[in-house]
């Protein structure tokens, strides 16, 4: 990971916008229903994986197709034992080794709060090219905790979901998830996402995912924007970290800069603090709101290419950081080199 260092961003260069029928999914321009279309793009991905893993239970996972292919002798992660946390779930999951390391509520449906800009970037970076400009519209800067984009400013999909990655800014994964819908129906843009997002989770068989919003906000005092487990969002950071890791890059930086098509930025902070106490961090993200509580979901390399991924719901907006880097130092602690 690199610490303290900015992580421009880049947009000047503005290409003109690949038409729909060259992008990932051709077949997307071709078909008129949401659910047949997004079934049909979703479907080419790693379903069957995936699924195995959902019909995991306990401390032994189904196997999957590890993020690491090489057949290496590497050290032993052993379960995590006597550890105490404060979040009401958590999963943590040695990526290589198949297994689960510690197991707590880890399929007990809870506020997903701004964990949910991870399907809100995957939807997104399937359905168009990381290149396309967009144009942020008034409902995005209406978002809670507003980040600083403006009505009208011209921005590529990739920025915007840097942004919300990093700085989980509510503005940038509203535009980013408005315009992605548009692509598929002017009438209802932000809505047609969400149903994306909802397909996307039941295709790749998260089916205890159930979005609201693409942000993860509160909609009301009495209802979240979007439900998950911690398995389930585990496996989540799985797929993408093994298949467009890209995403999840700017995560592992402790600040960027987010430039528009005029070559103006915006700065922004990672809303991780303890990015540079993990070590070999591959990707982080955040969630906190009043319903949620405070939320957490990491990978970090273990040692010789040994992935693994921690993940933390309903703590508090402290106790998340603290919950993570005690499971992450339980890990690394538990290390065993086979005699």
């Amino acid at each position: 990971m690199i610490e303290d260092t900015d992580y421009m961003i880049k947009t000047e260069d503005i290409v003109p916008e690949t038409p729909i029928e060259t992008r990932r999914f051709p077949v997307l321009a071709q078909l008129a229903l949401l659910g047949l279309v997004l079934a049909l793009i979703f479907t080419a991905s790693a379903v069957p994986k995936m699924l195995a893993l959902k019909n995991a239970t306990g401390d032994n996972p189904a196997p999957t197709a590890s993020l690491v292919t090489a057949q290496t002798s590497l050290e032993t992660i052993t379960p995590i034992t006597n550890i105490t946390i404060e979040g009401t779930a958590a999963f943590v999951y040695d990526v290589k080794g198949k297994k689960a390391l510690f197991v707590k509520g880890a399929d007990k449906v809870l506020p997903l709060a701004s964990i949910t800009k991870l399907m809100t970037a995957l939807v997104a970076y399937e359905l168009v090219d990381e290149k396309k400009q967009i144009t942020v519209p008034q409902s995005a800067i209406l978002q809670s905790g507003a980040s600083g984009l403006a009505e009208g400013e011209r921005i590529s999909a990739q920025a915007l979901s840097d942004y919300s990655m990093l700085a989980s800014s509510n503005d940038a994964a509203f535009a980013l998830a408005n315009a992605v819908g548009a692509v598929i129906d002017t009438s209802n843009p932000n809505q047609t996402f969400v149903n994306a997002m909802n397909i996307r989770a039941e295709e790749l068989g998260l089916n205890n995912f159930t979005f609201y919003n693409p942000t993860g906000l509160d909609i009301d005092s009495q209802q979240a924007g979007a439900f998950g487990t911690a398995r389930e969002v585990t496996f989540l950071m799985e797929y993408i970290l093994e298949n467009y890791p890209n995403i999840l890059e700017p995560s592992t930086f402790t600040s960027t800069r987010v430039y528009n098509t005029a070559g103006s930025y915006h700065s922004a902070e990672n809303t991780n603090p303890i990015v540079t106490q993990i070590p070999n961090l591959l990707g982080s993200k955040t969630g906190y709101t009043d319903i949620a509580g405070g939320n957490l979901t990491i990978a970090f390399d273990a040692g010789y290419n040994r992935p693994v991924i921690v993940t933390v719901l309903g703590s508090s907006y402290d106790g998340r950081f603290t919950d993570v880097k005690k499971l992450v130092d339980a890990v690394t602690s538990s290390l065993q080199t086979p005699e």
